[in-house]
């Protein structure tokens, strides 16, 4: 330990870049955590609509939708959602699973959601997920 206190005193410059960047990290991940919205996986989804009446939200083109969907998932495709709090009003006190291709667009949307005070989660990966674990799909 004395030897860690010696090297600090004597290098107090490199000492002091590694405490600034470890500083740094901290609060990069907290932030990172912060902005991270709740991504779900498609088992936890099925126990969201099952048991909690959760409302399925699918952003993708109403093309794209109409080749296969999440059963009762709704179609509000991204384009056409400039403000997503006002077409969500009705379902604010329910939980909202927001549905994309790949997870990605659902993340923002779902953190505009959550910034607005409802209770919206992201499907991780998408309806590639959804049907890679071969969850049913309604065409």
């Amino acid at each position: 330990m004395q030897d860690i206190i010696l090297f600090a005193q004597q290098h107090w410059l490199l000492a002091l870049a590694v405490l600034v960047i470890l500083i740094a990290l901290a609060i990069l991940e907290f932030i990172r955590l912060q902005r991270q919205t709740w991504q779900i996986n498609p088992g936890q989804l099925t126990q969201l609509i099952n048991h909690e009446n959760a409302i399925v939200i699918d952003i993708r083109t109403a093309d794209t939708y109409q080749k296969g969907h999440i059963v009762d998932a709704i179609s509000l495709p991204m384009q056409d959602l400039q403000d997503p709090t006002k077409k969500m009003e009705k379902h604010r006190t329910k939980p909202i699973a927001i549905v994309c291709e790949a997870g990605i667009s659902s993340q923002k949307v779902a953190a505009l959601l959550k910034k607005a005070g409802y209770n919206a989660c992201s499907l991780k990966g998408g309806m590639r997920a959804w049907k890679d674990a071969d969850m049913p799909v309604v065409r």
